[in-house]
């Protein structure tokens, strides 16, 4: 199989090894973005990765460049641990990068590697969920005025996870070791499913990667890829679905990792 773009193995560091310690030795701080946040890096903020896509796309159409990002970044996750699905997946993916120069290639992997930062940041004690894709998404342009596709404001669907997920039916499937389930048929980016998240962990204290398992789909492929990316970075059991809601139409389906790791677990909701 064909290594991928993100793929990298790192040589062996040319250093010389310290035999005995100098009397003081200075420490930097660990640098972050947020003193909230105990991610061991510094979390790209969303101004951030919108500049350096501007930067980077004046010689190709943005909003395709982003659409191929998604597209790739989704590919390059999902061909690590859905290996039955991966050799196609893997012909798209090639199709895609091999469109670009050599010089685009990197420009392309570079935005995705902050997206892969931001994303999963939201996996450490004090990460913050945002709908981060939904927002560049609409920043770059590529919503579809003709249907009707502006994503919602994150705080709008938070409010809306609360009123839906009331604690009185949490605490009863938690005292009873249930699994919550959660869909959404249109689920655009995953904001909404992002904001019921982030409303059981941080305001039940239930444990998602465990005790939550979503299904959803979209009718638009890079919908599909954002909610992937989306809840695959942030440990969500879920399966999302490339399909129309109304005619129960399927072109395909996407396993993010932790269902995956959980098969046996969450097997009984996958129809």
């Amino acid at each position: 199989m064909t290594p991928f773009l993100f793929d990298f193995t790192l040589g062996k560091p040319n250093v010389e090894y310290i035999k005995e310690f100098p009397g003081k030795i200075h420490v930097p701080e660990k640098q972050v973005s947020d003193t909230q946040n105990r991610c061991p890096y510094i979390i790209p903020s969303i101004d951030g990765i919108y500049k350096k896509i501007e930067r980077m796309t004046y010689r190709v159409d943005k909003s395709k460049f982003f659409s191929d990002v998604l597209a790739c970044g989704a590919i390059a996750i999902a061909n690590k641990t859905d290996l039955a699905q991966a050799e196609e997946r893997e012909q798209t993916y090639l199709k895609i990068i091999n469109s670009y120069r050599p010089a685009e290639r990197e420009s392309l992997v570079s935005v995705f590697g902050d997206i892969f930062i931001l994303l999963s940041s939201v996996v450490y004690s004090d990460g913050r969920f945002d709908d981060y894709l939904g927002e560049l998404f609409m920043r770059c342009n590529i919503g579809n005025k003709q249907a009707g596709q502006f994503f919602t404001p994150y705080y709008i669907s938070q409010l809306m996870a609360r009123i839906t997920l009331n604690e009185s039916m949490v605490k009863q499937k938690s005292a009873a070791k249930e699994i919550i389930t959660i869909n959404d048929p249109c689920c655009g980016g995953g904001g909404m499913l992002i904001a019921a998240i982030d409303v059981l962990q941080n305001t039940y204290g239930v444990n998602y990667a465990r005790d939550c398992f979503v299904d959803c789909g979209d009718i638009d492929i890079r919908c599909v890829h954002m909610t992937y990316l989306q809840l695959s970075l942030a440990g969500v059991p879920a399966v999302i679905r490339h399909q129309n809601t109304l005619t129960r139409e399927q072109w395909s389906v996407w396993y993010t990792p932790a269902f995956l790791f959980q098969y046996l677990r969450f097997r009984k909701f996958v129809v």
